[in-house]
């Protein structure tokens, strides 16, 4: 064999080699070592064997079980993952038949609003009356849904006590594999009442656009709430009020713009003719107060409308009376 030779058939051996080799790091990717994943989250349609382990192989991997249902777990144990590996035609065993697999499925826990607008539409049906809210004792509703669903939630075996205002009910979801859940809460019947938007001080006039409405609990609004408008607008607080809390009467005084003692224009209108003389308030009053002035002139004692600071106006049947 002559050096040519010799070249080419080493250059072969190389080759053969190099492909021999590619197939055993294939083979030796193909067999690698199922790993166990202690713990594994699954969707709706199954445990698979790749949830439980890495490197199962695709040809190798299937179904070992149903899906936990939603807020529930599954635990395999070692001898349980020794099998469903062995079905598949797999080599895995456990180094401490402690070992175990947990499983959940992927869901998430209902909002507390859903079973409370469940709730108050059951409730609807024991003469509540037509605002109230619901109170939920639980801490938490133990009621879960799978993650991107819908959750309709049902009301069963509803208790109300109308004397204490408490209830208790079993709640579950549409097409649930979980037990029913116990709540029990109360009723609170619920006012509107108006507040002020922002901190308001003594001497400030309150307005309309200073005004918001909020609901409270009626047993928590008393005689002395204000709970109307004509109570709020145009008064002035005798204390400061803090915005968004509700007010009491007695928190609030007429924004008096004319003072006892204060001299004051007297109007009087008489279809196109206005006539005007000066007076002495006896009284203090705010707009649309009632007081009693004194003509300076005839020193006769009338009775006036406060329609602004320091201005009053009589009717055109007390205009003798300026004179």
């Amino acid at each position: 064999m002559n050096r040519t030779v010799r070249m080419i058939a080493a250059a072969a051996l190389v080759g053969v080699g190099c492909l021999l080799g590619a197939g055993a790091a294939q083979a030796a990717t193909d067999a690698l070592p199922l790993i166990l994943k202690q713990r594994a989250v699954v969707g709706g349609d199954g445990v698979r064997l790749s949830d439980v382990f890495a490197n199962v192989p695709a040809e190798s991997d299937g179904k070992i079980a149903d899906s936990p249902a939603p807020g529930d777990r599954m635990v395999l144990n070692a001898r349980q993952l020794f099998l469903y590996a062995k079905t598949f035609g797999l080599t895995w065993r456990p180094t401490d038949m402690r070992e175990y697999a947990e499983v959940v499925r992927d869901s998430m826990p209902i909002p507390v609003e859903l079973v409370r607008e469940a709730l108050a539409t059951a409730l609807e049906r024991e003469n509540i009356g037509e605002d109230f809210d619901v109170e939920i004792y639980n801490r938490d509703v133990p009621l879960f849904v799978a993650t991107g669903d819908r959750p309709t939630v049902i009301v069963r075996n509803l208790v109300f006590d109308q004397r204490s205002q408490r209830f208790d009910a079993s709640v579950t979801l549409v097409g649930a594999e979980s037990a029913p859940v116990v709540v029990n809460g109360r009723v609170a019947a619920m006012i509107s009442v108006p507040v002020l938007r922002n901190h308001a001080m003594p001497g400030d006039v309150i307005r309309e656009n200073d005004v918001r409405w909020t609901r409270v609990e009626a047993r928590r609004a008393g005689p002395n709430t204000v709970s109307r408008l004509d109570d709020l607008i145009g008064r002035t607080p005798r204390r400061p009020i803090t915005a968004g809390q509700t007010i009491r009467l007695t928190d609030l005084r007429p924004n008096y713009v004319i003072g006892r003692g204060d001299l004051v224009t007297v109007v009087l209108k008489a279809g196109t003719m206005t006539l005007t003389a000066r007076a002495e308030a006896l009284e203090k009053g705010a707009v649309g107060d009632v007081i009693r002035v004194r003509n300076n002139q005839s020193r006769k004692v009338l009775e006036t409308r406060v329609i602004a600071a320091d201005t009053v106006t009589l009717t055109a049947a007390q205009v003798a009376s300026i004179n």
